[in-house]
Formats: structure tokens, C-alpha cells, sequence
């Protein structure tokens, strides 16, 4: 089999990651002034909604999170009331004081942890300004395209990489104009690829994915890794 080149190989272009969109800063800086400059939430082209600066981003329907709070914070408030104190009551010291005070420390972490699962990034892959070069995807056999796939200079559906030595075929998304990393797909809610893409959950708003479900550090450093692999130089 062909070898795979770096991406830096590839007259500095990259699949899965992308500069700020061009057009889209022309369009809004020609609107607010010459001078202006624009970061890349305000330039965003998914449906997702962002606060404080741009380092809270939610989801199009990030709204059913105060349904989530208040069926988490009712019965709560009731047991807290209503229960824990005669619990207390009845088992004493010194272990009756800390069933309230537990009940309550618990409904604040379960707050916590719904509001950043809601507003954080869930591994969302920067979308392409514009579709990769089909010629930049021949150079060296990067390109692998399916049988019956459209004639040259058009992009093949999908493309067979080598993950830790391994063949892995990805899809390309016309939305995100971008050959998606393994075990991604694209949101159809948030209008995003998202890496390791679970599912999109209408309690909290916002897809449970690589950062979700195994943390932020974690995902940073498989997404380096697994990006590394696909564009690194492997026989087959």
C-alpha cells in the first residue's frame, strides 16, 4: 500500500483542523467597520450559543437545562425538608446532622456538574474555510477512494487511512468540508463534527461526546495522538 505523509507535508494544509473562516470575517468586519476585528465565536457557523466571552458554549436547545434543574432540585428541596431532619431527629448524634447537610452537598455537585457538561466543548473538530484540494489528497496515495467513485478532481465519499497501523475508513462531511477523524459524526442538532459523538441530550443541551465522557485532558491528548497516527508514515 501507498504510504501516508504528514499533514505538514501537505503544503502546510491539515483535514481535520481549519483557520478562522475567511469569508465570514470579511462579511462581518465589511458590516462593522474596516478596522474591526471578530473572534471566532462571533463568527461561529453552527447553531450553538456561547456566553462570557466565548468560553461558555452551549447548545441550540441549552434551554431544557432549567427543566433538568428543577426536576433534579424539587424532590430535593422536599426530602431536605420534609425527610432529612426527622431523620436526623431520629438517628442522633453524631451521625443525624450530616443527612441534610449531605442531601444538600450532593444537589449542589449535581448543579455543578449539569452546568459544565452544558457549557463546555464536547470535542467539536473545526470545520474547513473550503473543501481540501483533491489533488493535495493523491500526493503520495492519501487518497483512497471507494469503487465507483466520482472521476478526478472531485472528492471521493470516502478514504482509507492507517490508524496505529491499521486501515480505517472515514467519510467526508459536505457541511463541515472535512474528512471526519475515526469515530466521529456529525451533529445534526449542533451542526458540528464532534469527536467520539455519543448521542445529543435534550436535558442538558449539548452533545455527550470525547470530552463528556472522559474528560478534557484525556480527550486533548487521544485527539494529538490519533491525529498524529492517521497522518503519520506507515507501510502497508
Amino acid at each position: 500500500r501507498a504510504e501516508i505523509t504528514c499533514a505538514s507535508e501537505m503544503k502546510g494544509r491539515t483535514l481535520f483542523k481549519s483557520p478562522l473562516p475567511s469569508n465570514h470575517v470579511s462579511d462581518a468586519s465589511s458590516s462593522a467597520g474596516a478596522g474591526a476585528t471578530h473572534r471566532l465565536y462571533q463568527v461561529w457557523r453552527g447553531r450553538n450559543k456561547f456566553l462570557c466571552g466565548g468560553r461558555c458554549i452551549f447548545g441550540p436547545d441549552a434551554n431544557s437545562i432549567y427543566l433538568s434543574v428543577s426536576l433534579i432540585m424539587t424532590p430535593l428541596a422536599l426530602f431536605v425538608a420534609f425527610v432529612s431532619f426527622r431523620l436526623a431527629e431520629l438517628m442522633g448524634k453524631p451521625l443525624g446532622p450530616f443527612i441534610p447537610r449531605t442531601a444538600m452537598a450532593v444537589g449542589a455537585f449535581d448543579l455543578i456538574v449539569l452546568v459544565l457538561t452544558s457549557g463546555r466543548d464536547p470535542g467539536i473538530v473545526p470545520r474547513n474555510t473550503k473543501p481540501p484540494d483533491p489533488e493535495d489528497l493523491q500526493l503520495d496515495g492519501m487518497a483512497s477512494p471507494m469503487a465507483g467513485a466520482p472521476s478526478s478532481g472531485t472528492l471521493p465519499p470516502t478514504r482509507d487511512v492507517y490508524v496505529n497501523g491499521m486501515v480505517v475508513k472515514v467519510k467526508y462531511c459536505h457541511t463541515c468540508m472535512l474528512y471526519r477523524p475515526p469515530r466521529c459524526s456529525h451533529c445534526s442538532v449542533c451542526n458540528n463534527c464532534v469527536e467520539r459523538f455519543d448521542h445529543h441530550c435534550p436535558w442538558v443541551g449539548q452533545c455527550i461526546a470525547c470530552r463528556e465522557i472522559t474528560g478534557s485532558s484525556s480527550c486533548s491528548s487521544r485527539r494529538r495522538r490519533s491525529f498524529a497516527s492517521t497522518c503519520s508514515c506507515s507501510a502497508g
